[in-house]
């Protein structure tokens, strides 16, 4: 049985369990925009998309544009063009492939649509189905489920020196563990996965730390995350059907707070580029 948002009560339990809940959990999740035929936002580089983005977060940190209980930012992308873009509140997000209009907690991927018709994009869609829940813990760390059959990759596993994967992710090549591996004796709890681990961002964070020039730019990117749904293209995000990222923003004030990090948006330009 599913609750009014499509969740299992198991779901609900599961994720429910990863980690203690936000204080302003039950505030809901503001959409910013949807791109439809014209002004289409698009990217030739994943380094200039996770940039841009990371850098509007920042002046808006900065000027103080955001409210405590915004804890990150989900950019839904397909291929190299942008569908829509929230700003993530409530600690729970769904990414599924329904046609639903946005309800504030689940994200249909369906319900956006890109004009620049593919065969190949199109069928990616469809076979996205009940897609992944993603929860975000009180110690920032963000977990994840896959909720179908279809495969879920956390992307830049391939790298890990990037981003903030834990090892069993990397071993596991990004593959969040589907509903299929229940028949394995993997219960859904043992399914629920880090994407982002805070306790590596510290550690990066302390290495930095310690260095006469700190690396700013590679801690920036480090609180980007992106999922791949169904397929994934590789070290290209880009040339990926359907996939989105997250931006943790529980991990960009901690690291705001640790180093100096320029507030002019032209000498954030120069450093990070």
């Amino acid at each position: 049985m599913k609750d009014k948002y499509g969740l299992s009560r198991m779901e609900v339990a599961c994720i429910s369990g990863v980690g203690n809940t936000l204080s302003n959990g039950n505030n809901g999740i503001r959409a910013l925009s949807f791109n439809a035929t014209n002004g289409v936002e698009q990217w030739y580089t994943v380094e200039q998309f996770e940039k841009e983005h990371v850098i509007e977060i920042l002046e808006k940190l900065e000027y103080g544009d955001f409210d405590d209980e915004i804890w990150g930012k989900i950019i839904l992308m397909e291929k190299c063009k942008c569908l829509a873009k929230a700003y993530l509140r409530k600690t729970t997000v769904i990414i599924d492939g329904s046609t639903d209009e946005y309800d504030g907690i689940t994200l249909g991927f369906n319900y956006f649509q890109n004009n620049d018709y593919s065969r190949d994009k199109n069928d990616i869609r469809h076979k996205i189905g009940d897609g992944v829940i993603i929860k975000i813990d009180g110690n920032g760390n963000i977990k994840a489920m896959a909720r179908d059959l279809a495969p879920v990759i956390v992307q830049g596993w391939n790298d890990p020196i990037s981003k903030c994967i834990p090892d069993q992710l990397i071993n596991q090549k990004g593959h969040l563990k589907t509903i299929k591996d229940r028949l394995k004796g993997i219960t859904d709890q043992q399914r629920v996965e880090k994407i982002f681990d805070m306790r590596l961002f510290n550690l990066a964070m302390e290495h930095e730390l310690k260095q006469l020039e700190p690396n700013i730019p590679e801690l920036l990117l480090k609180t980007c995350t992106r999922i791949a749904l169904v397929k994934d293209a590789g070290r290209n995000a880009l040339k990926t059907p359907c996939w989105f990222m997250i931006i943790n923003l529980v991990a960009l004030d901690v690291l705001r707070s640790k180093l100096p990090i320029p507030s002019n948006n032209y000498l954030l330009l120069k450093l990070i580029i």
